[in-house]
């Protein structure tokens, strides 16, 4: 791929990124959908452990996790959508900054994007920090969507809205 393409493909990439984080804190989920491809993975393990104060240094390979069927695993863009509108009544606010996107083929990409966020459920409201570990395919119409999604956290400063246990951190 020549630099200009590349340069282009990186645009739009950073599109499709910013189309995510506003179409989920305006609950947009006819919008939200449109960014990822329909057979995409998203792997929620290191977000539910962290919401319960646990390690997730010892998590399988997201492809043992599937077959033995864990839930914090969503495999299919509209069921991860759905899972998403769990959030109609938190308020979040989404923050991305300098990415590292590299292009590695005419239709495949990664990016690591680092993250701020604030969510708020009711009285349970976090601060989070951490980055977005992403794999991207090009669709066929030439748009570049999420195939792969990955969230860790560095830190969160207050209460989780997904814990199961009430703490602060």
């Amino acid at each position: 791929m020549d630099p200009l393409s590349k340069l282009i493909a990186i645009e739009q990439i950073r599109r499709t990124k910013a189309i995510y984080w506003y179409a989920i804190d305006t609950k947009d989920w006819s919008r939200f959908a449109t960014v990822f491809s329909e057979d995409a993975i998203f792997d929620l393990r290191e977000e539910w452990r962290f919401a319960d104060g646990q390690p997730s240094s010892d998590l399988c390979p997201v492809e043992e996790a599937i077959a033995a069927g864990d839930p914090h695993v969503i495999v299919g863009s509209a069921d991860f959508v759905a899972s998403a509108a769990v959030m109609n009544d938190w308020i979040t606010v989404h923050h991305g900054h300098s990415p590292i996107i590299d292009i590695e083929t005419e239709d495949e990409a990664s990016a690591i994007w680092p993250l701020f966020d604030y969510i708020q459920k009711g009285d349970r409201k976090l601060m989070g920090y951490g980055h977005y570990h992403e794999r991207y395919r090009r669709h066929p119409d030439g748009r570049w969507l999420i195939w792969r999604w990955r969230l860790t956290r560095l830190r969160g400063d207050g209460d989780h809205p997904m814990s199961t246990v009430a703490k602060s951190r």
